[in-house]
């Protein structure tokens, strides 16, 4: 019964609640879509947009895979929790290993970010932060 009740409750998530439910938590700040979607405006010079187009790529890679593999985990976790006959050991295995694609989510947050950094001149990088604080409504 109790099964039954705890997945009625999953249902009613919503979709963005769901998807984000098997992501590791965000990343410390977001810049790189910023710099994406604002290349025109930065006046990159080449030798910047392909060191900015490296990182992306690069980046974007490394946390797909993260995702992924966060997914995987968390779908085995709560398996392995509902079940009755549940190995608590495993489990709590499982956590840690969530623990640790966090941890590796936040380097790749801030590798990206100094990234940029050392790319982007200081006007660019400001522009990028003045964009940041506009959206989150600073």
């Amino acid at each position: 019964m109790f099964k039954k009740w705890l997945l009625i409750g999953m249902i009613a998530l919503t979709p963005t609640v769901q998807a984000d439910d098997f992501k590791p938590s965000s990343p410390i700040t977001t810049l790189m879509p910023i710099v994406m979607d604002n290349l025109d405006r930065l006046n990159l010079t080449p030798a910047q947009l392909d060191k900015v187009r490296a990182i992306s790529r690069d980046n974007f890679a490394k946390v797909e895979y993260i995702n992924a593999k966060y997914h995987d985990i968390k779908s085995e976790l709560k398996e392995i929790t509902l079940d009755v006959e549940g190995d608590k050991t495993h489990a709590l295995k499982l956590v840690d290993e969530l623990g640790e694609l966090d941890k590796q989510r936040m380097r790749l947050t801030v590798e990206c970010a100094f990234g940029l950094k050392n790319v982007l001149n200081a006007e660019q990088f400001a522009e990028v932060i003045a964009t940041l604080d506009f959206n989150q409504g600073n």
